[in-house]
């Protein structure tokens, strides 16, 4: 599992490709001299010492330099606009991470469910009511829920997939089409055009993620506590609802944070690496928890009598004698009172003789008490359905496959995602010639090279090269 100091390295590497890719761009639009792109270039090569022997970022490095770069970048797009792309491009990649991780747990619920199909499951709400499923359909919805939390952070991703403009006047009419440029170039898929309510885009993709997560880590709780009542190894259940305790609390924390305006480089940052820093430990955690998750489903293999006698028994009771013409209030009363009778003799309704039924309430019959006995029968796994209810979860659960694969196409780890990012979508698109050093950190995928299909992808070429050609 990656660590905080890896993931720090990879995030300085996207951050020295965004600014490259940047002076690239607008380089090759005409809007800033090769002098300035010069002078990134020495900036960049005057803080790699410190990259690599401390866990600082790149732009308050940068700024401490007096890089002038930085100051380019914040006159086009003021301090809060750039500062606000570069949190949309390191946004989006994590959330591409944590959509994955959701994914895989989802497809692990559905495997899940389709090995324990015919089981038996006792819905219950402490103190109130309980009701008999088949043991997949609490799968499916578990399954559902990740599948929704992933779709909703994929909407967030395509949100953040826009560039904020420049925000300076466009006195020639030519403006957005080189802006647009710009954003292609540097790995957007377009400009921002919602203008009007400034930093609006930004604040609601966040309360997207916050929300997203937080209904997330509750439905969970929820599905694990009903779980562990009904699998056979207890233990590890437990371990696991801990887990995904710890998992809502996380989410908790995330709804803590805020980014209010500031023009100081080195406060976004702080802001933005701790908004990271919390959805890296989410990530780890929903993987952890998926893994539990795996491990501990072992669902029991029948009810045990007390468990037999849910609500919605009594309710199916209830709705019987009022079709043979008890009155509504009567029938609800009998039904409880046979209920009760059997939970204080521990008894299920099959081993009752029909000599007890006057004792119990009057309004009972034998009829009743087959009709009881039938319903808590050990053969019957599910509520009434049968066959058709298993099409129908069957179905549910290709639907919520299908979705998965559509709405979230990310299947890397981030070191992965990263990878491709960097050489696929903000490569620098100029060959500019220096003997300067390589300014970037080392960072594993760079030590070493992958041998999959990042081979076969085209090299992007540095806007630093060591040897002229």
């Amino acid at each position: 599992m990656q660590d905080w100091t890896t993931f720090l390295k990879l995030d300085n590497a996207a951050t020295i490709d965004l600014l490259t890719s940047y002076a690239s761009a607008l380089a090759s639009e005409g809007l800033i001299s090769d002098r300035s792109v010069e002078n990134l270039k020495f900036s960049l090569a005057a803080i790699t010492p410190q990259l690599a022997s401390t866990q600082s970022s790149v732009l308050p490095l940068l700024a401490e330099h007096d890089a002038e770069f930085i100051s380019i970048l914040t006159a086009r797009y003021g301090t809060i606009g750039f500062a606000w792309n570069h949190m949309r491009i390191s946004t989006r990649n994590i959330l591409a991470e944590s959509c994955a991780s959701l994914a895989s747990w989802a497809d692990q619920t559905l495997k899940k469910a389709e090995l324990f199909m015919n089981r038996p499951f006792v819905a219950a709400v402490p103190g109130m009511s309980s009701r008999r499923e088949l043991f997949p359909s609490v799968l499916y919805n578990a399954a559902k829920t990740l599948h929704d939390t992933a779709s909703e952070l994929k909407s967030v991703i395509h949100e953040l997939s826009l560039m904020r403009p420049a925000d300076i006047l466009d006195t020639s009419g030519k403006q957005h089409d080189a802006e647009h440029r710009v954003a292609l170039q540097v790995g957007f898929s377009g400009l921002e055009t919602e203008t009007l309510s400034y930093c609006r885009t930004e604040q609601r993709a966040i309360r997207k993620i916050i929300n997203a997560f937080d209904e997330m880590s509750s439905s969970i709780v929820q599905i694990i506590a009903g779980l562990r009542e009904n699998t056979s190894s207890i233990g590890k259940m437990k371990e696991l609802e801990a887990d995904c305790e710890i998992l809502a609390a996380e989410c908790q924390h995330l709804s803590g944070i805020r980014f209010e305006v500031s023009s100081n480089l080195h406060v976004w940052e702080t802001r933005r690496l701790g908004f990271l820093h919390e959805l890296f430990i989410l990530n780890q955690r929903m993987n952890h928890a998926a893994k539990l998750f795996a491990e501990s489903l072992a669902p029991k293999e029948k009810l045990g009598g007390m468990e037999l006698l849910s609500s919605d028994v009594e309710r199916a009771v209830a709705c019987n004698l009022i079709q043979s013409g008890a009155s509504a209030n009567e029938a609800s009363t009998a039904a409880h009172d046979l209920m009760r009778y059997c939970r204080s003799h521990n008894a299920l309704p099959s081993l009752l003789i029909a000599a007890e039924l006057k004792k119990i309430n009057p309004q009972l019959k034998e009829e009743t008490l087959l009709f009881a006995a039938t319903l808590t029968s050990d053969s019957l796994t599910a509520t009434p359905g049968g066959s058709d209810q298993k099409a129908r979860f069957m179905e549910a659960a290709k639907k919520i496959r299908k979705a998965l694969n559509v709405a979230v196409p990310f299947s890397a780890p981030l070191s992965c995602l990263l990878l491709g990012f960097l050489i696929g979508s903000c490569g620098v698109k100029t060959n500019i010639l220096s003997d300067l050093t390589e300014p970037r950190p080392a960072i594993p995928f760079k030590e070493q090279p992958s041998k999959n299909a990042f081979e076969n992808s085209a090299q992007p070429k540095s806007i630093i090269s060591k040897d002229k050609k």
